[in-house]
């Protein structure tokens, strides 16, 4: 049989290819356990209310997105929204400061 000289190029392809699946998908990034901490008491929602939220994601960088989600616990200066993506099954749950969350 004879010896296929592409194959080498093709995985390197496939491989660049796989890596910029990667890097583009977005991880939501949320407060710090400090950051937290400082914000006060947690009080939880009876029922979720719907909000819009700035949502930080990382990508190969951190991109704010608005994203309709829905405030499900809150402190003094931070809120606990939960929200799906169209490419996950499980919902994303992320504390953000309070003045990144607003009423729909």
């Amino acid at each position: 049989m004879g010896q296929n000289k592409r194959y080498p190029e093709l995985l390197e392809g496939d491989i660049a290819r796989a890596s910029d699946k990667i890097d583009r998908q977005t991880r939501p990034v949320g407060l710090s356990e400090p950051e937290l901490k400082s914000s006060g008491m947690r009080r939880d929602a009876r029922e979720p209310i719907p909000v819009t939220a700035w949502i930080p994601h990382q990508v190969l960088w951190t991109e704010p997105q608005l994203i309709e989600a829905e405030a499900i616990a809150w402190t003094r200066d931070a809120v606990l929204v939960r929200w799906r993506s169209p490419d996950t099954v499980h919902p994303h749950h992320t504390w953000v400061w309070a003045s990144a969350v607003q009423r729909r």
